[in-house]
């Protein structure tokens, strides 16, 4: 930081090693199965979907669909539009890392 007054960012914040780099909404969902006690067999089964589309999408292999939002509200009436903002937090952040990355 260049003086004491300056405010604090994310990205000062994960230079100075204080946080990590953001996760997608998938990740977040798995903490909120873990809160639960839920596994993702449990949460295939509560929302009425194949077991690989829940692991896909906590392992941040697949993105958060509508469809898929939809019954996380209905069944659990979790906080969705976090999901997808934390999401857009996240691919703001890789798509400025890759920036970085083919800018040095």
């Amino acid at each position: 930081m260049k003086n004491s007054t300056e405010l604090l960012t994310s990205e000062n914040l994960r230079e100075m090693g204080l946080i990590g780099a953001p996760k997608g909404a998938g990740a977040h969902f798995k903490r909120f199965l873990q809160r639960k006690n839920l596994t993702a067999a449990d949460a295939a089964r509560d929302l009425n979907v194949a077991k690989s589309t829940i692991t896909r999408f906590i392992n941040g292999e697949s993105e958060l669909s509508i469809e898929l939002a939809t019954k996380i509200k209905r069944v659990y009436n979790a906080p969705v539009d976090v999901f997808f903002r934390i999401d857009a937090q996240y691919k703001a952040y890789v798509v400025s890392q890759n920036i970085s990355k083919s800018v040095a």
